[in-house]
């Protein structure tokens, strides 16, 4: 599921808080780190989204239909799943 724009933000900021919290770092520009963040976040959510569509997609061609949200339906899911990121990042 894709993030909204303010739960994006709302992560950056913590993420940024954190960071100049933690003995060891020190942020000299927390304005230049957050955009760079809030980025990575994005195509992450992107990421995660593109990975959902063709899972879902991918069960829905199975030929006996599982209702989704079934405890079989969740494992396939988790399956398949694994399977989309070991093709797509070659693990």
């Amino acid at each position: 599921m894709r993030m909204s724009r303010e739960r994006i933000f709302h992560l950056a900021d913590l993420i940024v808080k954190e960071l100049g919290a933690a003995e060891g770092v020190h942020v000299k520009a927390p304005d230049d780190v957050r955009p760079e963040i809030i980025r990575a976040l994005t195509e992450e959510s992107k990421l995660e989204e593109s990975i959902d569509t063709e899972v879902r997609k991918t069960l829905a061609s199975y030929s006996r239909p599982m209702p989704e949200g079934s405890r079989e339906w969740e494992v396939l899911y988790q399956k398949t799943r694994e399977e989309v990121y070991k093709r797509r990042f070659r693990l």
